[in-house]
């Protein structure tokens, strides 16, 4: 993922998306390499060992993110997650090389589909399933209205 930058000048579309990514990561694990031994909260993982990132909880973690099931792009104005914390398109070498082109992908089409259409959610407050990753046990079922 490309390097935040954390100013005034910072749109709130962004600040929506990345709330957005961070609830429904498109990819809700990936699998690593342990490249040396390494000791993780009291686990020893040798060098070579498959190791499966949970993006979804790292996403969903309260010590990295107050009240985590609950949508709020503001909490972008002034988090700073550590590195590893938001990671929805990966990170370092193994960055998707379309993250940047599906952000501006998804900043078209929420601008043309804000200014024209009118989303109704049949069953607001329904129940979510957090399993593997966030989703509307009701599918988020919903009337698109098209706007005069």
């Amino acid at each position: 993922m490309s390097k935040r930058k954390s100013s005034k000048e910072d749109l709130p579309l962004r600040k929506v998306i990345d709330e957005t990514v961070r609830l429904r990561t498109n990819a809700f694990a990936v699998f690593r390499e342990a490249t040396k031994d390494t000791e993780l909260n009291g686990y020893f993982i040798p060098k070579g060992w498959k190791v499966l990132v949970w993006q979804s909880a790292v996403h969903m973690d309260p010590e990295i993110y107050s009240n985590p099931k609950e949508f709020n792009p503001s909490r972008w104005d002034d988090l700073k997650p550590k590195a590893g914390a938001f990671q929805p398109f990966g990170a370092g070498k193994r960055t998707c090389p379309g993250s940047d082109l599906a952000k501006l992908e998804i900043c078209i089409f929420l601008h043309y589909f804000l200014l024209n259409y009118k989303l109704e959610q049949l069953n607001p407050g329904g129940a979510v399933d957090y399993f593997p990753s966030p989703d509307p046990a009701d599918k988020c079922r919903a009337k698109i209205i098209k706007l005069r």
